[in-house]
């Protein structure tokens, strides 16, 4: 949920009024572990509470478009927000939102990544259960070696293997259209765009080691053409 997802519900304590629950609509990414990436403007409420107090939530939910919202799933996150300095966070933000890259330039704007403590998952009526943070991120040695191959992994597919990605999409996602293009790979699938449209396709399960990317991208392409 949290890798296919783009927008979510912060919390934060409003630095201006004694720290009250504030909420907030944000846009975001995951890093190579899995970790939330943000860009916040400065000025914005949420950051100026964040840089007095990093604790934080973040609900990511699928729930709305539901005939009954409570039996959808969502997951809601604790942990602190930083800002991060990193190239390969902003990289991941601008995969999954191009258009950012129009604004991120501005002074006023810095990149976050939310350090995940403790994670509530809801799956619909009694079906609750609580993480501890380490238990849903991709182990940081894996994390690192996917991060220093993505980019060759993601030239490759899209100059050699357009059908197959394309294939991805409308055969095992049901989307339609050809000419998609993988935006983003990481331990637990891959990230597709086509004309402003995005995608996930989901490794099941995760990898555990690089060599499993060629492995699962080849068996995922067999299993579209049949």
């Amino acid at each position: 949920m949290l890798r296919e997802g783009r927008s979510a519900a912060l919390s934060s304590a409003l630095s201006t009024h004694d720290g009250w629950p504030y909420a907030s609509f944000v846009t975001y990414a995951t890093d190579q572990t899995g970790c939330p990436i943000f860009l916040f403007s400065d000025l914005s409420d949420h950051a100026r509470n964040l840089q007095t107090d990093a604790r934080a939530s973040l609900l990511v939910e699928r729930t709305s478009n539901r005939k009954h919202p409570q039996t959808g799933p969502r997951v809601t996150l604790v942990g602190k927000i930083t800002k991060t300095k990193a190239p390969t966070h902003a990289e991941r933000f601008f995969a999954r939102h191009p258009r950012a890259r129009m604004y991120a330039g501005f002074g006023d704007f810095n990149f976050y990544r939310m350090t995940i403590e403790r994670a509530h998952y809801v799956g619909g009526f009694a079906k609750a259960v609580w993480f501890r943070g380490r238990e849903l991120l991709t182990p940081k040695q894996l994390a690192t070696e996917i991060a220093d191959a993505e980019q060759s992994i993601i030239e490759h597919m899209n100059s050699d293997h357009g059908e197959a990605i394309d294939l991805y999409a409308t055969h095992l996602l049901k989307r339609r259209g050809s000419g998609w293009q993988i935006t983003g790979v990481d331990a637990d699938g891959v990230d597709l765009i086509n004309a402003g449209r995005h995608a996930r396709l989901n490794f099941e399960p995760p990898i555990e080691s690089i060599g499993e990317i060629r492995e699962k991208l080849v068996t995922l392409a067999a299993k579209a053409r049949t």
